[in-house]
């Protein structure tokens, strides 16, 4: 039990730690013409993130797939529903927040952002292919499911949503207002991972909803640079 405490502990950490690094520590090197450089900088920090978690959690993860695994073709159709959903609800907010609070100011580094070739794109995707897993981990797992009162649970669900919103401000040019949709993205995937009861249900759902906004357009622009279209 010690032990299983003190290695959520950790967990609880490494979130917080890649966003200090991204948000205060990467700025203060010389990387701003360099943007390949910060490209794998901040892409290895995050796959350092990620194998952190998985070697954490490995034995939770192991114990709910077992059991999510049953009916597995039902549940990813549910999965698949519920992605939609989430693009919806998305989409729904930003309707909803004045369009002049949500524009993103760019910056000397998104410029040189887009002189990155097909390849590069693909490594920059990896981030976002990744990341479900330690966020679904940190913010439904052990800030909404460790919680058993039910008054504590339902103001964790809309407590770890505003902080994963938040988390994403960095995309968002420092943008609070652009990252409200997210806070009600990340209620939206708490909800799921109470509904399923497990933590593979949110992840999945995670997963394919970055997959399709990340992975899979870049791969496309990889597969389509490499036939030279």
């Amino acid at each position: 039990m010690e032990q299983s405490n003190k290695r959520q502990w950790w967990g609880l950490l490494v979130i917080p730690i890649e966003f200090i690094i991204g948000q205060y520590l990467l700025p203060l090197l010389p990387i701003e013409n360099n943007p390949k450089l910060g490209l794998i900088l901040s892409t290895f920090i995050f796959v350092t993130g990620f194998a952190v978690m998985i070697y954490l959690f490995k034995d939770l993860l192991k114990a709910q797939w077992q059991l999510y695994r049953h009916k597995l073709f039902w549940r990813l159709l549910i999965s698949m529903v519920l992605v939609v959903g989430a693009f919806m609800l998305l989409q729904l907010v930003r309707g909803i927040i004045p369009a002049h609070l949500l524009t993103v100011e760019s910056n000397g580094t998104d410029s040189g952002g887009a002189q990155l070739s097909a390849g590069w794109m693909l490594l920059a995707a990896i981030t976002p292919f990744i990341a479900p897993f330690a966020e679904e981990l940190t913010f439904r797992y052990l800030l909404l499911g460790k919680f058993t009162n039910r008054l504590v649970r339902a103001i964790m669900l809309f407590v770890q949503g505003i902080l994963f919103g938040l988390i994403h401000i960095n995309n968002f040019g420092g943008n609070v207002y652009a990252t409200i949709p997210y806070m009600v993205i990340g209620i939206y995937f708490g909800v799921i991972y109470l509904l399923f009861k497990n933590i593979w249900g949110s992840i999945i759902v995670h997963w394919m909803f970055n997959s399709i906004n990340s992975i899979l357009p870049a791969l496309f622009l990889f597969i389509l640079s490499f036939f030279g279209i």
